[in-house]
């Protein structure tokens, strides 16, 4: 092999590297947007639940529920990019996320049947 095509395949590898750090930027911000979009949703969420557990409506707990399955939706999809490349640092932010959606969930669930209660009662 002479210089020349030494040099070339040294340019390739070069290259090669670069686009392998590229994409794992873009797959970080990628990673870090879509976290802050699940954060939110389950934020807003809970505000809903918050404004409205003095008295609950069907409607907004409806509303907080499809914010919570849209967090839920979006950390799945961070979870497929992030299972390919990612670090041990973001699986871990990943799990407390999905932990706090599920307490979320759950709060939800908690009212709902508070709620399905209350109903009862006030027609009996």
């Amino acid at each position: 092999m002479n210089n020349q095509d030494q040099s070339y395949k040294e340019q390739q590898i070069q290259q090669q590297q670069q686009e392998t750090m590229q994409n794992q930027v873009q797959m970080e911000q990628q990673f870090q947007k879509q976290k802050k979009q699940a954060l939110q949703a389950m934020q807003q969420a809970e505000q809903t639940i918050q404004q409205n557990s003095s008295m609950v409506d069907m409607q907004s707990l409806q509303q907080a529920q499809q914010q919570l399955q849209q967090a839920t939706g979006q950390l799945n999809q961070m979870q497929g990019l992030a299972a390919t490349q990612s670090t041990t640092a973001e699986q871990q932010q990943l799990q407390q996320v999905q932990q706090q959606i599920e307490q979320a969930a759950q709060t939800l669930q908690l009212i709902q049947s508070l709620n399905s209660g209350n109903n009862s009662f006030k027609k009996g």
